[in-house]
């Protein structure tokens, strides 16, 4: 008896989509509607979507749920917006639904779930297996999709840490009513490479204290002496720790960071802390004492 679906091709299929195929792709492996539905009942199906399911398991996974919101949404559909940012790890936190955009007009959201951007006939590419906007419209798309400014900036950066800014694909993108190129443009006149090298939000908000009051900007997260330094003037033999909510508050910390302010006192460096309250809200009283250590 002919077998109606390819076995050894599906599960391909399904392990390169971590797990989960949609309804038209069963079609296509030609598996009987009789199969499907006894393939449900038994939980080797389980539907995650709507004509989307996850195939032997329900194992959450991230590269899961992108998967099944881009099969969602049906042929030529690719990740976009901060969801094809984050996947790319330009931006830390994903969004709070997944953002797809597909060349198709009839595509719609799930509210909380999947945001469908339609009658996008965009280039693909694909990172990590899965399709993605390219490089230039992913970071056009979130300079034109978000309220944080920053964001488009730190992208830029880690582009640039990883050796991937194209300034010529991203002028390139940009242009008269295409939304997002204003900002963008404005990013790319600001871009600080720095912002890659920074390690949370305190940094950010000390390099953006740095550029607001005309500071030069540090070194952020070096290594001196087996230690790391939070901020560091080369010129100046000054260094700088900001210490976040919470953070060098236990014993073995304060421990830790007197033996290292020790270490770097020792070798001829000045070391000083700002906490998150003084970089948030004494950010001209903190210039200033830079400005005393000789930054500037």
């Amino acid at each position: 008896m002919r077998k109606l679906w390819r076995e050894e091709a599906f599960r391909a299929v399904v392990r390169r989509q971590h797990g989960r195929i949609s309804w038209a792709q069963l079609k296509r492996f030609e598996v009987p509607d009789a199969t499907i539905s006894r393939w449900t009942k038994a939980g080797y199906l389980t539907r995650v979507l709507p004509k989307v399911y996850a195939v032997g398991h329900t194992a959450p996974s991230r590269d899961a749920d992108l998967w099944a919101a881009v099969l969602y949404a049906g042929p030529g559909t690719m990740l976009s917006y901060a969801s094809a940012a984050h996947h790319r790890t330009l931006i830390i936190y994903a969004p709070d639904v997944i953002h797809v955009s597909t060349p198709r007009k009839k595509a719609k959201s799930i509210s909380g779930v999947v945001q469908v951007h339609t009658e996008r006939n965009l280039a693909r590419s694909t990172h990590e297996g899965i399709p993605t906007t390219t490089i230039a419209q992913t970071v056009l798309d979130l300079a034109a999709n978000t309220g944080n400014f920053k964001l488009v900036r730190r992208a830029l950066a880690v582009l640039d840490y990883r050796d991937e800014l194209d300034l010529t694909a991203l002028e390139a993108i940009c242009g008269k009513g295409r939304p997002g190129s204003k900002a963008l443009r404005t990013a790319l006149e600001v871009h600080q490479p720095a912002l890659a090298y920074t390690n949370g939000q305190l940094e950010v908000a000390f390099l953006y204290l740095c550029e607001r009051f005309d500071l030069p900007v540090p070194r952020f997260n070096v290594w001196m002496y087996g230690f790391p330094v939070d901020a560091y003037w080369p010129d100046h033999s000054l260094i700088v720790e900001v210490d976040g909510s919470g953070n060098h508050s236990s014993a073995a910390q304060l421990r830790s960071d007197r033996r290292k302010e020790l270490t770097l006192r020792a070798h001829g460096h000045r070391v000083v802390r700002y906490g998150w309250d003084l970089v948030r809200n004494a950010s001209v009283e903190v210039a200033a004492d830079l400005a005393r250590h000789g930054v500037g």
